[in-house]
Formats: structure tokens, sequence, C-alpha cells
């Protein structure tokens, strides 16, 4: 009997190992003709398939160690009763399942064979392949800019997507529109017009016909070139302009650190010494159609003041008729001058005259028997320099439209004939030596004089013995003195003209031709005293020196006029200072002394071969 129960016992196990062996191959061939790819599911299948055969094993490894060993000699019985009779039976279950089946505590139970679920898997996946519908894909980050250093190329940028396919359109203005293949990067250079507004369009394309997506996004455009800019300062202000970019719909100056916003083509600001450079940039803000803001900036114009001009040296001032009349030299790096007037009331600098292009101006209008002081600064579009030193004028009464000569008091030296006229050979009076008289006009050799009688008459030169030189510290007005030259009908080679007037102690230079002369420049000098008096007529440049040096003194530039006759500059000292400076009256010997401004005008611009005329 008991080896009936371990028979059975035995096949029972042999009988679980094949149906697990069985399950386990079925999931195998399932696995193999489904989708390559790994589930969860199946490798937790695998895993507790590999688990009940190791179970399985460890029961089959079991069920020897409790089988007694059999007596292959022992006959097996030959009844197969199930329950034989006087068998002792205690109504406990059995170790090993029965023939009909039943399972008894203590046996394992027969698993009844089913489908794995893991070969259902493969059926599902294709179904999850078709779910991945296609999708549009949104435009972000379009912008779009100038091309740097273009003026008609504007660059379109986007945030560009792997994979996907892009269009752009650029329409004007005008409604003519430019169709683009949007390159894979997101940046596209396109031409353009300045100044026109373009609306930008990129397409996106996701998929391929018929089942594409696309999106669009649109942005208002516009190219600005960049303002040429001017800069223009005085000594209060500075003036930035420029001319008009088209599309602007606004402009920002920028300097010193500030942002100034207008709508103007010009803007003024204070003068200051720090800031030299100016900086305009054009701006023109647009709106799409939901009316979001887009702001559009030009590359930034630049305007740089110059460097300040030098100080103006050399003024110098005389009294016209009500008027004063300055001069004054050159100051480099100028393009024009300030003239200022002192004002004793407010006691203030003010400005007479701006933008002054010559080197020389004539206050008009002024009171007689007043002083006024005068300053000039040179200007150019970086500021004003610095004011020149002050210069006073007394503005006193004319000498009268008369021009006359330098006057002598003299003595007649032997029985002088008198004449009429300065050429007439008719003799007329004769006057006895020691006779007294006073000269009033030169020319042809004789000297005009004046009796006490009031009476006048002509006398040779030879005739006299001088004592004393008579002129004035008047000056002729402007008009005058141009009236003199044009009416007597000088002319000269060059376009410059100098006059002598030995009487008020002038040296006067005129620029033109005959007839039509002008006068540019007037300053005081010293002619010869009535020892040794400067020649009078018509003469010319004929050369000139650098400069006459002696053991102490020296005299320079020099410039001849009648043999040794010369202007030069007063008598200077090596060691500095003058050993003469006596300027406006009569003192040299001969020579016409004039201030350096003036000496150097003459050495520099007026050319050999300048008409001087010495009356």
């Amino acid at each position: 009997m008991h080896m009936r129960r371990i028979s059975k016992a035995l096949c029972a196990a042999l009988s679980l190992m094949l149906i697990v062996n069985l399950a386990g191959f079925e999931t195998m061939a399932s696995e193999v003709d489904s989708k390559p790819e790994k589930t969860v599911e199946a490798d937790e299948d695998k895993d507790t398939a590999d688990k009940d055969i190791k179970n399985n094993e460890d029961v089959k490894e079991e069920v020897p160690d409790t089988t007694p060993v059999i007596d292959d000699t022992t006959p097996e019985p030959s009844e197969p009763n199930d329950n034989p009779e006087g068998e002792e039976n205690d109504g406990t279950p059995s170790d090993v399942p029965d023939e009909k089946g039943n399972q008894d505590e203590g046996t394992l139970p027969e698993e009844p064979e089913a489908e794995p679920e893991v070969d259902k898997e493969p059926e599902e996946a294709e179904p999850i392949q078709e779910q991945n519908t296609v999708q549009a894909q949104e435009i972000t980050g379009l912008t779009a800019k100038p091309v740097a250093g273009s003026t008609n190329q504007m660059e379109i940028s986007w945030d560009a997507v792997q994979d996907v396919t892009y269009k752009v359109k650029v329409k004007d203005e005008d409604n003519k529109e430019s169709v683009y293949d949007g390159p894979s990067d997101g940046k596209l250079t396109v031409p353009v017009t300045a100044g026109k507004v373009y609306d930008i369009t990129v397409e996106s394309i996701v998929g391929e016909e018929p089942d594409t997506k696309t999106e669009t996004e649109t942005i208002p455009a516009i190219l600005l070139v960049s303002p040429t800019v001017k800069t223009a300062a005085d000594d209060t202000s500075v003036k930035i302009s420029w001319d008009a970019v088209a599309g602007a719909t606004g402009y920002e100056v920028l300097y010193g650190g500030k942002t100034e916003k207008t709508t103007e083509t010009s803007f003024t600001s204070k003068v200051s010494d720090d800031v030299v450079k100016y900086e305009v940039k054009a701006v023109c803000t647009l709106k799409d159609a939901a009316g979001k803001e887009y702001v559009y900036e030009s590359a930034l114009g630049v305007g740089e003041l110059d460097e300040k001009p030098a100080k103006v040296k050399g003024l110098t001032g005389i009294d016209g008729e009500k008027s004063a009349i300055l001069t004054w030299s050159k100051a480099a790096r100028a393009t024009s001058y300030i003239v200022y007037r002192y004002n004793s009331t407010s006691k203030k600098w003010k400005v007479v005259k701006k933008g002054v292009k010559k080197l020389t101006y004539t206050d008009k209008k002024l009171s007689s028997g007043k002083k006024y002081k005068y300053r000039v600064a040179a200007m150019n579009n970086g500021g004003v320099g610095d004011m020149s030193a002050t210069v006073t004028i007394s503005v006193k009464k004319t000498p009268g439209t008369k021009v006359r000569a330098i006057g002598y008091k003299a003595t007649v030296k032997s029985r002088a004939p008198l004449f009429t006229t300065k050429k007439s050979s008719k003799r007329v009076k004769y006057l006895n030596p020691g006779t007294r008289v006073t000269t009033i006009d030169y020319g042809s050799g004789r000297y005009q004089i004046k009796l006490s009688n009031g009476k006048t008459y002509w006398l040779s030169k030879d005739r006299l013995s001088f004592q004393a030189s008579i002129w004035t510290t008047k000056d002729y007005s402007t008009k005058v003195k141009e009236d003199f030259v044009n009416k007597r009908g000088y002319k000269s080679p060059t376009k410059y003209l100098i006059w002598i007037s030995q009487y008020t102690q002038r040296v006067i230079i005129f620029q033109g031709k005959k007839g039509k002369w002008k006068m540019i420049r007037s300053g005081r000098c010293a002619t010869g005293t009535h020892l040794h008096m400067t020649p009078k007529g018509i003469f010319k440049i004929t050369y000139k020196e650098k400069g006459w040096f002696y053991r102490t003194t020296y005299e320079k530039p020099i410039v001849h006029f009648k043999s040794q006759n010369s202007f030069h500059s007063r008598i200077k000292n090596y060691k500095g200072g003058y050993a003469d400076a006596t300027i406006g009256r009569p003192r040299s010997k001969g020579c016409v002394r004039l201030y350096d401004e003036d000496i150097n005008f003459i050495y520099k611009k007026c050319p050999k071969g300048t008409t001087v005329v010495s009356h």
C-alpha cells in the first residue's frame, strides 16, 4: 500500500514538472513573436516562471528524501483497492492525491493551462504608435533688427526647432510680398528699404502632406539709418543737429551719461568742459494687430566737438567817428570770433558780436568823450577759447573829413620865395630869415605853411629849420580813410595797400583794388621826428629781413619801403622788455615802428611790390 502511494506521488510530481516546462516554452515563444522591446510585465512574468521552475525543482529534490527504500523483490499488491479491509484509517488526509485527482492537504495543486498575459502585449503595441498624432509648432522669439553697418539689410531671427520646416514672408507697406525658405538655424537676412514699414511673418510646418500642421507669427518691422550728427558750441551752449531720418517717430540724444528725448532734429545743451562727444539715435514705435508695441532703434550717430581755439592775441583799437575799430591776430583753430564790451553798470562782459569772420570789427554808434573796454575770443565748433587782453578806446571827436599831413613848427633859414601852389613857378612873395611858420601840408618837395595872418603859401623844404612836430591822437573815421585812398586813385600791384598817416600816427592797411579799397587793419605807430623825418610820398615794399641785431638791442622783423626806411618792431632788449617802447607819436629816425602784431601782419601777408602811401 505504501509503495502504491509513493508511485502515485512520483507521477504527480513528474506531471507538474512537465506542465511548468511547457508553460515556460510557450512564454518564450510568445516573446520571440512579439515586438523586441521588453516590457515590465513580461520581465515580471519571466521572473515568476523562473521562480516556479525553481520551486518545482526544489519539490522534486524533496520527494526522494521522503521516499523509503523499495525492495525490488517485494511483490506489488495485486488488488488496487483504495481502502482495503483491515487497513487502518484514522480519518486523516492522505499525503498524495487519489485517483480522482482530489487534492489532499500537503500535495502540490495541479494548475490549469492558461494563456499568459504577456501573449496579449504584442497586440497592444501597434495602436500605441498610431496615437502619436502630428501637432503644430508655435513660433517663439521672433525679432527683426538691422544688419550691423548696412543701410538696406535686416536680420530676421526666431527660436528654430529641429525637424520643423519654416517659411518667411516679408510684405512692405505697398503690399509687395517676398517669400523665403526659412533656414534651420532660425536666422535669415533679407533686403529692405530704409524707412519703410514691413510685416514679417514666419510660418512653421510640421509633418508631411496631407497631415501637416502650421503655425504663424507676424511682427511689424522697420530699418532706421544712423543720423548724421553736427555739433557747434559757443561760450554758453552746444547745439547738436542732424538730418531727419525716414520712418523715425523720435530721437534720443546721449551725452555725459544723460539721455534726452525729442521729436525735433536739433537739441541744445549747456556747455560742459567734461563733454565733447554727443550721440543721437533714431527711434520708431510700431504696433501689431493686437496692439502690442515694438520699438526699433538706429545705430548711433556720433558728433564730437573740436579742440577749443587758442587765445586771441594782438588786440588793438582806435577811435573812429563815434565808433571803435578793433583789430587782432588770427588764433589757432579759430573759425570765427566773438567781440565783448565791458558794461560798467552790470560789471559784466557783454557780447557785442558773434560769428565775426574777419580779424577786425567796428563797434558803431558810440558816444563821443567816453571810454570803452573790449575783449575778443576765438571760437569753433568745440567752443570758445580764452578772452584776449583788454583794450581801452577813448572815443574822441575826429579831426574832420579833410586829411592833412604831419605838421612842423619851423623857422625860415634864408630869404625864401613863396608860391601859391606846390607846383607853381611864379613867386608871389618872400619871407625874411628867422620868420616862424607852421607847416600844414607837404608835396612835391615843398611845404605848405600858414602865416600868423591866416594866409597859406608853399615854399621849399630846404628853406626851413624844423623845431617840433605837430600831430594828433585823434583818428579819422573809416569812411574818411577809405575815401582818401579811393578818391585819390591809389593803386597797388597786390591786393593790399598801406597808408602811413603821419599826422594821426597810424598805419592803415586796405584790401581790394583801385577805387574799391576796404580798410582791414589800423594800428598806432611811431614815425620819424622833425629831425629825422619819415619820407613822404608813394613807395612800395622792396624787400624783407628777419631783423636788425645790435650789441644789446634788436628790432624784428624788417620790411623796407624806401631804401633803409622801413617798418619794424619797437626796440627790444635781449634780456627782455623794450629799450624804447614809445608808440603813437613821432619818435624814430625815419622808420615806422609798429606793435608786434601789426609788423608781423605786414611781414607775413603783404608781398613785395605792395604800394605804401606816406602822407
